[in-house]
């Protein structure tokens, strides 16, 4: 492969040439100190790379501002909301500042790289709701010695800690009420093909299934991009299948909250003519008639435990600890729109 074409050199090159660890190399290009042996290994590395650092790098050449980046894939749902106000809560009483921000911009896709703009306010690390489109950058990050904690997703192959839900066991949590219930024609709600959480729901709502013998059609599970339009759409096509199920699964909240405004349309009572599960949907639960089943995460303890990791990391830079993920077990609050079927 010529050098025009090559990819440009990483913290990974440059230690496979020295044997030297991430941290040290790190701590070189942030401008602390190293031994002076390490420092010239380093440099004859880079030489041999044609390793050049980045703008990025160039920027977190400083000490630390005491300062995390959030960063969240828009502002519209209120589960990430939650999120930013855990982590800052934490963080706070450490004596740590968030700075808040998102590749969305009024619901549109902003022209800034949220990742980029936060490594060029020089914060000391990033905790991340990401995005597909984020997974590049954040590894940009990571690559460069920022830390990293991804929460509710973490993308493949990245170097990051882990704080989410236990998505698999609240897929067959929300199923197997249904399933208790006498329901065998079951639906469901998920994300596009990628989305790690909703895939893990996915997985749970399956494998209850399978358990209790329970063949789900094709057409009953309904994958569509997490917004409460698309929700709505494929809960319509539920409801318009030649064989109805008679029980749904809806994966997030905004799935939740479009599939229920699509059983409002069709004329169908939601409890009594079709049951639904939803998702993260407390306040919307309130208001339902009659109330609706949801299942809930612990996002307070969620954000919490992101907050935790990030601060450990940041109080020990050098640390060589494995990275953590953590998964955590949510809780179903009964409403009465799941039926219960009689033989």
């Amino acid at each position: 492969m010529s050098k025009s074409t090559r990819s440009p050199a990483t913290y990974k090159d440059i230690q496979r040439l020295t044997g030297l660890s991430l941290a040290t190399i790190s701590k070189y290009y942030n401008g602390r100190n190293v031994l002076a042996s390490n420092r010239e290994a380093i440099e004859a590395a880079a030489a041999e790379l044609n390793y050049r650092p980045n703008a990025f790098a160039s920027s977190l050449r400083r000490g630390v501002t005491r300062t995390v980046g959030v960063l969240l894939p828009s502002f519209q749902n209120p589960f990430h909301l939650e999120i930013v106000v855990g982590i800052e809560k934490y963080l706070r009483t450490h004596g740590i500042g968030v700075l808040v921000t998102s590749n969305e911009q009024d619901g549109t896709p902003s022209s800034v790289n949220a990742v980029e703009l936060l490594l060029s306010r020089r914060v000391d690390g990033i905790i991340g709701v990401p995005a597909l489109s984020d997974s590049s950058a954040l590894a940009t990050a990571v690559s460069i010695g920022i830390p990293v904690v991804t929460v509710d997703w973490l993308p493949s192959g990245l170097d990051a800690d882990s704080v989410s839900l236990d998505n698999v066991q609240a897929g067959k949590v929300a199923t197997q009420h249904l399933i208790d219930h006498g329901h065998r024609t079951l639906g469901a709600l998920v994300g596009e093909e990628g989305m790690w959480s909703l895939q893990g729901r996915l997985d749970g709502f399956l494998a209850a299934a399978r358990a209790a013998g329970v063949t789900i059609a094709d057409d009953h599970i309904q994958r569509a991009p997490i917004n409460v339009d698309y929700g709505y759409a494929a809960m319509m096509r539920l409801l318009a299948a030649e064989t109805r199920p008679t029980a749904v699964f809806a994966g997030n909240y905004d799935l939740t909250v479009g599939a229920v405004a699509a059983v409002n349309d069709s004329g169908l009572r939601l409890g009594h003519d079709i049951s639904l599960v939803g998702f993260d949907s407390v306040e919307l639960a309130k208001v339902t008639s009659p109330k609706l089943t949801v299942y809930v995460q612990p996002v307070e303890q969620i954000a919490t435990e992101a907050a935790r990791i990030m601060n450990a990391r940041l109080d020990d830079p050098d640390s060589t600890t494995s990275h953590v993920m953590l998964e955590l077990p949510g809780h179903l609050q009964i409403g009465a729109s799941v039926r219960r079927l009689t033989d």
